[in-house]
């Protein structure tokens, strides 16, 4: 009988053992499509907005409208600003302490989706973010809501838990729901403050101007230093936006002066 309650443990510890790699795998699983779904989106994203630069030709902005149709299933957040206005209007800046501000940068750093950001998405980011308090036993998200705001935990202590699984610790300094930046989301899990709690949130039709905002921004900067060069200032303007996008800025210092080349590569 011991040997058959030595058996029976084994099995169910290699059960145990199946489950929790199945888990894992499952979760993988989910991380590698939320990925995949974030580069699909960003390249879209980036595609559109060469296309759609100020000053496109005609036949540019045709060409574009016909891409962008292919393009509908990546794109969930229609664009309904003219370019010029999405640089013209900048999100709207919310103060907070340098300590804030140096709290919200290292969550965004150490998060997977977001530490792809360049320096100047991850400020218009911080800037963007407004606090709110929770009471104890407050839940912020709910399971099955439509997700469209990110946070960031700076004081208390949040519980994510989700239906038969086993809840875990939400502290400051980490950030949750930060897919719900990148694409029409719907949350997982139910996040409920066990204390009073203070977090930053930023939300994801702020995200996708700031996006886009950085994205025009450059092509623009791009079309400037191309037309300003005798040899190209005489393509088309569709052909620069191609160009654009081969278009790349090494920074240099030399006896303590920065310059900066832009590289056509081929």
């Amino acid at each position: 009988m011991g040997t058959l309650r030595d058996l029976q443990f084994a099995l169910q510890l290699k059960i145990e053992e199946l489950r929790q790699r199945d888990a894992l795998i499952d979760e993988l699983e989910l991380e590698l499509d939320a990925k995949d779904d974030l580069i699909r989106r960003l390249q879209g994203e980036l595609d559109r907005m060469r296309l759609s630069a100020p000053g496109a030709s005609a036949d540019g902005q045709q060409r574009a409208s016909s891409l962008r149709v292919r393009r509908k299933a990546l794109l969930t957040e229609p664009v309904t600003l003219e370019p010029k206005l999405v640089l013209q209007n900048p999100p709207i800046s919310h103060s907070k302490s340098q300590e804030s501000q140096r709290l919200i940068e290292s969550a965004l750093a150490e998060n997977e989706f977001m530490k792809y950001l360049d320096r100047d998405q991850i400020r218009c980011l911080v800037d963007s973010a407004y606090p709110i308090t929770l009471k104890q036993g407050v839940s912020v998200v709910q399971e099955g809501d439509n997700g469209t705001q990110a946070y960031i935990v700076e004081e208390g202590k949040l519980e994510a838990s989700r239906a038969s699984q086993r809840p875990h610790i939400i502290e400051p300094g980490m950030m949750f729901e930060e897919l719900a930046l990148i694409h029409n989301h719907t949350c997982s899990t139910t996040v409920t403050a066990l204390v009073n709690s203070r977090l930053w949130v930023m939300e994801g039709q702020v995200f996708q101007r700031i996006m886009q905002r950085n994205g025009l921004a450059a092509i623009t900067q791009s079309l400037h230093i191309l037309r300003s060069v005798a040899l190209l200032c005489v393509f088309p303007e569709d052909v620069l936006v191609k160009v654009s996008d081969s278009l790349e800025e090494v920074r240099m210092t030399e006896h303590h002066h920065h310059i900066s080349l832009y590289l056509i590569s081929m």
